[in-house]
């Protein structure tokens, strides 16, 4: 059980004017400096969006864009000053609503569950551990070991580095080559790379691992696509399926080298038959990895692995010196909240809302949370490492 919220807001006449939908559009239009590309980014028909900035307009009294003159496509579209100004105030009150949604319903319903809590979270004794044993027929099967499926986010744009992070060479391989090999271990009952670039695709089914193809921009996206292709169906060869006119693109060891130049429309994977997977079952928690810390080891990696598959009850963050940071372990219970997640919003938001629940796993040295934003973070990890 967890709580979500929807914020927006209406006009005099009780009608809807804005919320997360608009808030897209016009975040979009900043960002590829055109209304068309941005609803065909949103899969929304043009009439659509159009018809949802004037209705704003009309209700705020002001306009949101404004045209731009000159440049590679002869000019487009960017907010005005009064628009970004209105998407701030938006985001910082929808945030705020979240937040206190959530304190009201550990207030309400947490209190009210403590000593339930207790039981649950509290690590067992030997002893409380043999006596349940003890209770069981002495022909029972033997429980199914947990499951732990391992997501890794590398759907980043890198314009703080100026291009593809990566695929940055490290040490004489791509920056991604890191964290595919650190999570190389035989206690992950599947891997999955969510992306938004082709090329890094294609390196990672040069090296057997899926991989979820995708252009939608946002953090949460990454993460949703992350649980439903963990939670879905393994197949042979390559899976397009039809979502609101668009294609799926989910690419699995074995698929044809060459990426289809079109496959940037891509937008998700569908879950398919749970049955598929492993021994029947969904995996029992999922570990989310950013691609971008090359100095986390495949010690550590094995380290938070091993105590999830002791306790599956817990949410898992490494950390160092009581700072959580990245990976994040998540029990199953935690899937629908990560699938609907605030938009661009991380799993980060979903570990503190429980915050009783999370165990910090300490990492060897500050220098495996460290993650590469520039060239010169680059440069410095490099140094570290050698």
């Amino acid at each position: 059980m967890y709580p979500t919220t929807r914020v927006f807001l209406k006009d005099d006449n009780g009608d809807k004017f804005f919320g997360e939908g608009p808030c897209r559009l016009l975040e979009g239009i900043e960002r590829t400096g055109s209304l068309r590309a941005a609803a065909q980014e949103m899969q929304m028909a043009y009439t659509k969006a159009l018809h949802l900035l004037r209705h704003a307009e009309e209700t705020l009294g002001f306009p949101l864009t404004e045209r731009t003159i000159g440049g590679k496509g002869g000019g487009g579209s960017r907010l005005t000053a009064g628009a970004q100004d209105f998407v701030e105030k938006y985001k910082t009150y929808r945030d705020a609503c979240y937040q206190a949604n959530l304190e009201i319903y550990r207030k309400v319903f947490c209190e009210e569950t403590q000593e339930a809590d207790r039981r649950l979270l509290s690590p067992q004794t030997d002893a409380e551990a043999d006596s349940q044993c003890s209770d069981l027929p002495s022909d029972a099967p033997e429980p199914a070991q947990p499951q732990l499926a391992c997501v890794l986010m590398a759907s980043g744009l890198g314009q703080r580095f100026g291009g593809n992070k990566l695929l940055a060479p490290f040490h004489g391989e791509p920056l991604i080559c890191r964290i595919l090999k650190a999570t190389d271990s035989p206690l992950f009952s599947r891997r999955v790379v969510v992306t938004r670039h082709p090329e890094i695709a294609k390196l990672c089914e040069e090296m057997g691992i899926q991989t979820v193809l995708h252009s939608l921009p946002y953090r949460s996206d990454t993460v949703r696509l992350g649980v439903e292709a963990v939670c879905g169906s393994q197949r042979t060869d390559v899976d397009f399926h039809a979502v609101n006119g668009s294609s799926i693109n989910c690419i699995l060891p074995g698929d044809a080298p060459d990426i289809p130049g079109d496959c940037l429309t891509a937008s998700c994977i569908s879950p398919g038959d749970a049955s598929d997977i492993s021994d029947g079952r969904l995996p029992d928690g999922c570990m989310f990895c950013a691609c971008d810390q090359p100095l986390l080891s495949r010690e550590t990696i094995e380290r938070m692995a091993r105590a999830f598959l002791a306790k599956p009850q817990f949410i898992y963050r490494l950390a160092h010196e009581g700072t959580p940071g990245n990976p994040i372990i998540f029990p199953k219970e935690h899937f629908p909240a990560l699938k609907d997640l605030p938009q661009d919003k991380g799993g980060a938001c979903v570990a503190k809302s429980f915050p009783q629940q999370v165990r910090l796993i300490e990492a060897a040295s500050a220098m495996e949370l460290k993650d590469i934003d520039t060239p010169e973070d680059l440069t410095l990890l490099e140094e570290m490492w050698k």
